[in-house]
């Protein structure tokens, strides 16, 4: 090795090896720490330190870098690989798992929807303990007949992981009487969950699909094929809180449907407002969450991550 090289190692030993501060080693080596910062900084560059960040699941830096600047987003978190639909899901929600638990802090609170993402999530939360944490229904109730994807259900149990509390909306999603709807909404309970949704500090969704007939709102009969129809012709595309939107965020009504959850511009006002969705095919409803400004951090699977940037026009990192 040559005199910059041994340089350039036994800095690095002293910082990486010994744990010393870049403080200590200027003293050691008799250069100021701006030099020791830059010598540190050029041993990565050349190689002659390698970090490797060991993860439980394997994340494409470029992809989630390219998604991040892409779409703006406040991070982008892209799982390497291409997996089946229901592995690629537990793999995303254990990552949005752990992404939750290093941004929740006392004292907040966390909007939630329902569905088939929102049930792979608290399956693999961890069990942990934080002070004063509200868990909030932010939308009615699918009435599936499976408790494990609908709302209520799952805000009991990931407030029980997280050691918090949790609010509910008893009323379903939608009604079919703008009379009942009002009378619902003003209910003080289902009010006060509401009010409550306004105000989250983070939200954690999946995103549903106009395109998906395995999504939870037409699984649980909540609209027709027709109502699938007539929404699609009007340029729906995505669905938040049980609200359709077109690509371009803009909110699509049917006739006589009220919904009752907190409104789209809810979604906007969190800190973290967390998307969770895989498959190349939701790149379509995923782009247009983003463009509405719902969301500002995905959690995605590799397929999805590239077929939103081909959409777009833009580069897909290899």
């Amino acid at each position: 090795m040559d005199n910059r090289t041994d340089l350039l190692v036994r800095v690095s030993e002293l910082y990486y090896q010994q744990g010393l501060s870049q403080q200590e080693i200027s003293q050691i080596m008799g250069i100021s720490r701006p030099t020791i910062s830059r010598l540190l900084d050029e041993a990565k560059d050349l190689g002659v330190v390698e970090i490797i960040v060991h993860s439980p699941i394997h994340k494409h830096a470029q992809l989630s870098c390219a998604l991040r600047n892409a779409f703006g987003l406040r991070d982008a978190l892209v799982l390497a690989g291409e997996y089946e639909y229901g592995k690629s899901l537990s793999r995303c929600a254990e990552e949005a798992a752990h992404f939750l638990c290093t941004v929740l802090e006392n004292n907040q609170s966390i909007g939630i929807s329902w569905g088939r993402a929102l049930e792979a999530l608290c399956n693999a939360m961890p069990v942990t303990e934080y002070y004063n944490v509200n868990v909030v229904q932010m939308v009615g109730c699918l009435g599936t007949g499976n408790p494990r994807v609908d709302g209520l259900e799952l805000a009991l149990r990931i407030s029980k992981k997280l050691g918090g509390t949790y609010s509910n909306i008893y009323a379903p999603v939608y009604v079919d009487s703008e009379l009942v709807h009002n009378y619902l909404i003003s209910e003080p309970q289902i009010e006060m969950t509401l009010k409550k949704a306004l105000s989250v500090d983070i939200i954690v969704s999946g995103i549903g699909s106009l395109d998906d007939p395995n999504g939870s709102l037409y699984q649980s009969g909540c609209y027709t094929a027709e109502d699938r129809a007539e929404l699609m012709r009007r340029g729906a595309v995505s669905s938040l809180l049980g609200r359709m939107f077109d690509a371009e965020g803009h909110e699509v009504t049917l006739d006589n449907r009220f919904v009752i959850s907190a409104p789209l511009e809810a979604m906007r006002h969190p800190a973290w407002s967390i998307g969770i969705n895989v498959g190349a095919d939701k790149a379509a409803c995923t782009l247009a969450a983003v463009r509405g400004r719902y969301l500002n951090t995905l959690v995605v699977d590799e397929p999805l991550a590239r077929e939103m940037l081909r959409l777009s026009g833009l580069p897909v990192p290899v």
